[in-house]
């Protein structure tokens, strides 16, 4: 009796701490939401101002995604702010804006906290620096040290500073992959590939212990090509020689030797930089050049707090339909392109009579063959309705980006994008060893065979078997005849083409995978002719990505469990921890069969 009465005790005792604690939390979020709703009507109300003699600075944070993601208004009142990232295109604007404003003196590049940006991000926003230096405003850049990603958008200054102890770190272009297949094996779980396209390198993550020769060789042939252009651009852009960077690269440790181990001297020596200062050194010096011997205090104001002026408001002509991340069945979320959201807004934009061209920008390695196949087939209503859909493609339109491009009027790839991948897969794990292991019985009742041949915890029925390759083999044809009627091309040559195969921009257009070769600024101007538009019509922007709390939690909670961002840990050990944690993997190891046209690359410029 006595250890009953201590259970009643210990269980009224529970629930007076988790009445307690229920109501606390009420309090805190009670108080949260006030405090919120007080910050937000307090801040609404103050708006940045740009002062005379106004230096712009780009003090680019994080990871450069397309679009900034939005946010709802009660997260807004919260004071709910993530981690920032940088918006392409909203600094795109902001440099636009700055080129005609007369407050703006000059722009300042502080790149220490940009973490990863894409090639043709890069390679966008470099441009953007070009079209403000023609202005005859200067443009400078400093670092304590420059990652190559931030480099590339350096070069692009007039005048490069580096901390006196900092480095650059121009080193090529890299792919790595790991490789899971003997850690699976040795926890018995049972990886079931089923692929159309010998390059189609996706799965062998899963299955072997090393790469194939066919990714080596795919991976060389389109990193190559990439390297190249990157290469030329940052030799261009601060007047070198061509195969500079290459020589530097190749000679870097005599090159340190003679610099005395002094990294800022060896990229100074090769005239990567301009000098070696401090930041306060680099204002000052920046500060004399503009004042040209007139006393000006200068305002030193950020990208993210200058105001953007002519905000469009969704009655321009041309609209600008951004598809940013993996593709999937059902709504769009940050990282996500759902097929729900996406067909829904496409629909709309037929519908709306403002709307006389559209620009679809992709930036996907793909994901859900079936979730690509209903966003292209909206485009192709959309097109139908008498609306050209321009594809211009971003860092990535593979496999499944591809997919969804071949809905366009034209597609349209920057020279360094990596597209292509035209092919499909499935993968099933099945657990049956991993339970033997584990002294673990299974026992099962079914009144079909089917009903329960796609339980992970048996071995996978043969029947099934021909089943899922019988599929993947069909989604294959569907997806190489629509390359070949939508580019006009011959089956067979689109055959020899695809395969799995992963291509650059420059190298799609010579297999006329795409039409033509331009940046977004290109693509507009393309919609706009098709449209019969003036090159001046305006456009704007449809972000169907939007923040809410599961996906903010998820992505907070995600980080958070990662053990590799808060230790220096190898990036490829933590985007490869991104990338078993993305939806695709994890719809692949749930064990349910799916077909997906998906391509897997790690690439950090």
């Amino acid at each position: 009796m006595f250890i009953f009465r201590w259970l009643v005790k210990f269980f009224c005792l529970l629930g007076k701490i988790l009445s307690y604690l229920s109501k606390a939390f009420i309090a805190v979020i009670s108080l949260a939401l006030m405090v919120g709703i007080g910050y937000f009507f307090l801040s609404s109300g103050q708006n940045a101002q740009v002062l005379p003699h106004s230096i712009l600075v780009l003090d680019l944070q994080g990871n450069v995604h397309e679009l900034a993601t939005e946010q709802p208004f009660s997260l807004n009142m919260l004071g709910a702010s993530p981690v920032q990232d940088t918006a392409l295109h909203e600094v795109v604007a902001a440099l636009k804006q700055a080129e005609s404003d007369p407050l703006i003196d000059a722009v300042l590049l502080k790149l220490d906290k940009l973490d990863r940006a894409g090639i043709d991000s890069v390679r966008e926003l470099g441009l953007a620096l070009n079209r403000f230096k023609k202005t005859g405003k200067p443009v400078w850049a400093w670092a304590t040290n420059f990652t190559q990603a931030q480099y590339a958008i350096a070069a692009h200054a007039n005048e490069i500073y580096l901390h006196p102890m900092g480095s650059v770190g121009v080193k090529g272009l890299s792919s790595d992959r790991l490789y899971y297949g003997d850690l699976l094996q040795f926890f018995g779980v049972n990886i079931h590939v089923f692929k159309a396209g010998a390059y189609k390198s996706y799965p062998e993550s899963f299955t072997q212990n090393a790469p194939s020769k066919e990714w080596l060789e795919a991976e060389s042939a389109w990193l190559s090509d990439a390297w190249k252009s990157l290469r030329f651009d940052m030799e261009q852009s601060r007047g070198l020689m061509p195969s500079s960077i290459d020589r530097f690269i190749a000679q870097l440790p005599a090159l340190v030797a003679k610099a005395d181990g002094n990294m800022g001297q060896t990229a100074l020596n090769a005239n990567l930089i301009d000098g070696t200062k401090t930041f306060d050194e680099t204002k000052k010096l920046l500060e004399e050049k503009l004042s040209k011997g007139q006393k000006n205090k200068y305002n030193y104001l950020s990208v993210y707090d200058y105001p953007l002026l002519n905000i469009p408001n969704g009655t321009e002509p041309v609209a600008v339909l951004v598809a940013e991340g993996e593709i999937h069945e059902g709504l769009s979320e940050p990282g996500i392109i759902g097929s729900e959201t996406l067909v829904e807004e496409i629909n709309s934009l037929k519908e709306n009579p403002h709307v006389k061209a559209v620009v679809l920008r992709v930036n996907s390695p793909g994901g859900s063959a079936v979730a690509s196949e209903m966003i292209r087939d909206a485009l192709e209503h959309l097109k139908q309705a008498g609306k050209p859909v321009v594809v211009s493609m971003g860092d990535m339109a593979a496999s499944g980006g591809y997919w969804i491009s071949m809905g366009g009027s034209e597609i349209m790839a920057s020279p360094v994008t990596i597209t292509g991948s035209i092919g499909v897969f499935g993968l099933a794990p099945t657990f049956e060893k991993t339970l033997q292991l584990a002294k673990i019985g299974r026992g099962s009742v079914a009144t079909t065979w089917l009903a329960s041949a796609e339980k992970a915890t048996g071995p996978m029925d043969p029947r099934l078997e021909s089943i899922l390759t019988q599929s993947v083999a069909r989604t294959y044809r569907d997806f190489t005849n629509l390359v070949s009627q939508s580019r006009h091309l011959p089956l067979l040559q689109v055959q020899k083409v695809a395969q799995g195969r992963v291509w650059t921009g420059n190298q799609a257009q010579n297999m006329k995978l795409v039409d033509r070769l331009g940046e977004f600024e290109d693509a507009l101007l393309r919609a706009k002719s098709l449209a019969n538009l003036p090159a001046d019509a305006g456009y704007y922007f449809v972000n169907s990505q939007t923040e809410n709390l599961t996906s903010m939690l998820k992505s907070s909670l995600g980080r958070w469990s990662n053990p590799l961002s808060r230790i220096q840990a190898p990036a490829l050990l933590e985007q490869s921890l991104d990338a078993l944690n993305s939806p695709t993997v994890q719809g692949l190891l749930s064990g349910a069969p799916g077909i997906y046209a998906h391509s897997l690359i790690y690439l950090q410029p």
